[in-house]
């Protein structure tokens, strides 16, 4: 299937029927067409500073894990043995001395995946060829600090491409290896992962939603750029209160004029960044109304602020210790120890009205109306590259898009 960006929109509209947001037919297709040769976030370099060190990470689904070679590379491999297809790793580790799967202790090379050696061969498999059975490779890249795999080996839409200059053009300029990291959040959504995905590309609810935590900023003062197939949003300036946050700001982040916030780079990946943090996120589809949010965030780290400052919770940073039961990293407005919109945290803002719109999808009256030209054709834009992968008309599936 041959890919093409589609160009940035004139106008505002919807693309998609209601059905690709709820079909199971539509999800396969997705899994299928889509995510199985999307380029995803999967860590930072951070993660795995020495040779042998490896990640764990789920790639659709797709298990798969990112490892440092010995010559200081970056592998993506499949988190599947070739034996049996046991998953080899649960969490990070280090396999310098070589990836053993703990089914059968088939070890495998870290710096090429080549299969090294199993026991009991001459016994149990005098014929095996073993230079045929290494590890399924994966697609790798890293833009910054942040590290993207790909499903496929040689994807249809390789790395250079996919990234489309963007670390040329619009790169953020956070140093996450300054920062410290904050303890990881997981957000359960009852939605499908498109419409969260057009939720964090919609400018024109910021005001509104959003009206106690980001507070804006309004159309006027907002713009996006498209980037390939990515949309960056662009601030006109930094709300006030930043300023009164015990939190301390990030050396050389200047948000005085007009400058990225939110880079969504697509499909399903994101960077959120501000004077005070840096935030990657990956949307990860788990059914036709199911998806959820994973994020990691880091700061300055806590002896560099300044205790005299009150200690107050800034515009759109989480404070997650009222609102999570029994402090679990897993959030769902279900588990939630407040009222969805008495949390001030924007994303679970943002997860309660996409519930709220998943709902309303069941209405045989429901039909997305007028998109505003200032704020929302960034969801056209959204949408046309998710035709470009998934068309309407497709093998094995026919929709109601009328």
């Amino acid at each position: 299937m041959t890919l093409t960006t589609p160009p940035r929109p004139k106008r505002a509209e919807q693309l998609l029927p209601k059905e690709c947001y709820m079909s199971p037919e539509w999800f396969e297709r997705e899994q299928q067409e889509l995510f199985s040769r999307a380029w995803t976030f999967a860590c930072v370099a951070q993660d795995v500073p020495e040779p042998g060190d490896a990640y764990p990470v789920q790639i659709g689904r797709y298990p798969m894990f990112v490892i440092r070679a010995k010559d200081g590379s970056l592998k993506a491999y499949h988190n599947t043995c070739r034996h049996r297809g046991t998953k080899m790793l649960e969490e990070k580790a280090n396999c310098r001395h070589g990836i053993v799967c703990p089914y059968h202790a088939w070890t495998y090379n870290p710096d090429d995946g080549a299969l090294r050696g199993l026991p009991k061969k001459d016994l149990c498999f005098p014929d095996l060829k073993m230079d045929q059975l290494g590890l399924h490779k994966g697609g790798i890249g890293q833009i910054g600090d942040l590290v993207f795999v790909n499903p496929q080996e040689q994807p249809d839409e390789d790395f250079e491409t996919w990234c489309a200059g963007v670390e040329k053009t619009h790169m953020w300029p956070h140093d996450i290896s300054m920062l410290s990291e904050k303890r990881p959040v997981r957000y359960d959504i009852m939605a499908n992962w498109k419409a969260f995905c057009e939720n964090a590309m919609d400018g024109y609810h910021l005001s509104y939603l959003h009206d106690k935590t980001l507070m804006g900023p309004d159309v006027e003062n907002q713009d996006w750029d498209d980037v390939g197939r990515h949309w960056v949003f662009i601030s006109h300036g930094e709300s006030p209160s930043r300023s009164n946050t015990h939190f301390t700001p990030i050396p050389g982040i200047d948000t005085s004029g007009r400058h990225p916030v939110v880079w969504q780079l697509f499909p399903n990946s994101g960077i959120l960044a501000s004077s005070i943090f840096f935030s990657a996120y990956t949307i990860v589809p788990v059914g036709p109304e199911q998806c959820y949010l994973e994020l990691r965030t880091w700061m300055m780290p806590k002896e560099t602020r300044d205790p005299a400052k009150t200690p107050t919770r800034p515009s759109g940073t989480s404070g997650h210790g009222h609102i999570m039961a029994d402090g679990k990293r897993y959030i769902s407005l279900e588990t939630l120890g407040c009222p969805a919109m008495e949390s001030l945290d924007f994303q679970i803002e943002d997860m309660w009205v996409c519930e709220q719109q998943q709902k309303a999808l069941q209405s045989p009256l429901f039909k997305v109306g007028a998109l505003a030209d200032q704020g929302e054709t960034s969801l056209t834009f959204f949408q046309a590259n998710v035709l470009d992968f998934v068309p309407l008309e497709g093998p094995g599936v026919k929709l109601a898009a009328e």
